[in-house]
């Protein structure tokens, strides 16, 4: 299965998180909240970390998106897309020829 970040999607978190050139952006499991996943009791996190062994890898000006090799587990059966969605960043697990499973925002929601 595949990891990917679309460029509208790694230029806003760039944008939102200040990032530069060579940083590099890590999306991890955790076990008590965060960003939905397709996986009961499991969330995202997202955190500026220049660990240098990863999973799997999208670069996006310059700045790199991974997952650890621990967490490559969370592909094994879906697709992980993170997506530019009404100027918001969306973590989408889908199955090859499904709709979408979950969708994560990246952030709250405003009552």
């Amino acid at each position: 299965m595949e990891f990917k970040v679309s460029e509208e999607a790694g230029r806003k978190l760039i944008e939102e998180m200040r990032l530069e050139k060579g940083d590099r952006i890590k999306i991890f499991t955790k076990i008590y909240g965060g960003i939905p996943t397709v996986f009961p009791s499991y969330y995202l996190g997202i955190m500026l970390d220049n660990d240098e062994t990863a999973g799997v890898e999208e670069v996006i000006d310059g700045v790199s998106f991974y997952l650890m090799p621990s967490d490559t587990w969370l592909i094994d059966d879906y697709d992980l897309h993170v997506v530019l969605v009404d100027d918001e960043v969306e973590y989408r697990f889908t199955q090859p020829g499904e709709t979408d499973a979950v969708s994560g925002a990246s952030k709250k929601k405003e009552d």
